[in-house]
Formats: C-alpha cells, structure tokens, sequence
C-alpha cells in the first residue's frame, strides 16, 4: 500500500509561525480510511489555511506555503474553491524560474493517483496564469512534462487542459508546439474540439503550411477521435502528425 499523508490540526492561534507548524505532514502506510476520514479539515481550519497562505507568499516564504497547500490537499482532499489556491498558483507563476511551481506539482504527482484530477486543474492554473504573464515558454515545459509516460495513471487524458494549451500557443505565434498537443491528443484519443481544431488550422495557414492544414483537417474528418474511433484511426493521424513535425524542423 502507498504511503499516506495526514495533517495534523493547528492550533486555534493565527500566529504565524506556530500554524505553520501545526500543520505538520507524516507518513503513515496503516493509516484506515476511518481515520483519513477523521483527519477531514474543519471549517476553522479552512478559515486559517486561507489567512495563512497569502501571509507566507506577501513575505516570499514559498516553500512553506507550498507545503501547506499540499498538506491540505493529502490528507482531507478538500473543495478546490475552499483553498487559496489562486493566491499561491498567481504568486508562483512570478517567480523568474519553475523552481516552486515544480516542487508544487511534483509533490502532487508523485503523492497518489486519487489526486489526478487535483493535479490536472491546479496545472491548469498554472498554464493559465504563465499565459496571461506573457510567459509562454514556461506552459511549454509544463506541457513537456504534463505528456511524459510516468504522470500518473499515464499520458493525461483530459481534453480541457490540452484546449489551455493549443489556445495559448496558437496566441503566441508558437504553432509547431500546438501541434505537438494535438499529435499527444491523437495519440491517447482524447476527444478534439471544434476550438482545437480551428485555432491550428488557422495557425498552420498563417504558416503557409496550406497542405498540412487540408490534410489534417481531412484526417480529423475521417477519425473522430475519442468518440469511438479505434486504433488504427488514432495512429493514421499520429502518423500525419508526425510527419508534419518532422519536416518543419528539418
């Protein structure tokens, strides 16, 4: 059995320090679901998480408000919404580098797969937030390392968050990476938008890639990916894709 995380309650002060503390993360592989149960946050402890955490990023503690958030996360597996986690995701997505945002996303990866869909919508927020700071090339190592096969539970498979991803590129004049979502699309089948598929088509026009865009606009025609179609559909137009990658950085 993995091992689990459990948070430990503060105390009721809202000094600093001292709920920083209280807050405290263990392993713990005999922990019963009964007692995960129990370790469900109150709604004072909500309460202080969310005074807490703007507290550590207003004085750069980033780290401890990182391990806050995801002490939380462990151990109740709260609402989304109950946690200032736009305040911690802003903040991070400032720094110069992905230092933080990384040592965030990989505590969740490598936590539990019950926490992949946490995950998925926290690395949304990111991506979301590196695009609207003109910080493109910071969503495409997210994107790199979202596509790898060791993510859990495999390849992500949700289609909302490759749509951030072709938007954002296509936006920022980066149409090869947008293809390169969507060859990671076909190749798990996951369903492709109406939205997708016109934002590359129009990038690859802009391109003067006039031929790519007729011939994948034809293979999606033809393969209507996660809505049934079978293997040798997705991998005709992996396939395109791939070739359309390779000539364009010949």
């Amino acid at each position: 059995m993995k091992p689990q995380l459990r948070l430990f309650r503060p105390k009721p002060s809202l000094n600093l320090s001292s709920a920083i503390r209280g807050f405290t993360i263990t392993t713990n592989s005999s922990i019963s679901a009964a007692a995960a149960a129990a370790a469900a946050l109150t709604e004072e402890e909500v309460t202080q998480i969310n005074a807490v955490v703007p507290r550590l990023c207003s004085s750069n503690r980033l780290k401890d408000a990182v391990n806050l958030i995801s002490a939380a996360l462990f151990t109740a597996n709260p609402p989304l919404n109950s946690l200032p986690l736009s305040d911690l995701v802003n903040r991070l997505a400032q720094e110069p580098d992905l230092t933080h945002p990384m040592h965030f996303l990989n505590a969740l990866k490598y936590s539990t797969e019950t926490l992949n869909p946490i995950l998925i919508q926290i690395v949304e927020m990111f991506v979301s937030s590196f695009f609207r700071n003109g910080d493109p090339k910071k969503a495409l190592k997210i994107f790199q390392w979202l596509s790898r096969p060791d993510f859990p539970g495999g390849v992500a498979k949700d289609s909302e968050i490759y749509a951030v991803f072709v938007d954002g590129f296509c936006k920022n004049g980066m149409i090869l990476d947008s293809v390169r979502v969507l060859r990671v699309m076909a190749s798990e089948n996951v369903v492709v938008g109406s939205e997708v598929r016109v934002c590359v088509y129009r990038g690859l026009l802009r391109e003067a890639r006039v031929r790519e865009a007729l011939e994948l606009n034809a293979a999606l025609d033809r393969c209507n990916l996660g809505n049934g179609s079978g293997d040798s559909c997705s991998k005709e137009v992996v396939e395109l894709l791939d070739r359309m990658i390779a000539n364009w950085i010949e």
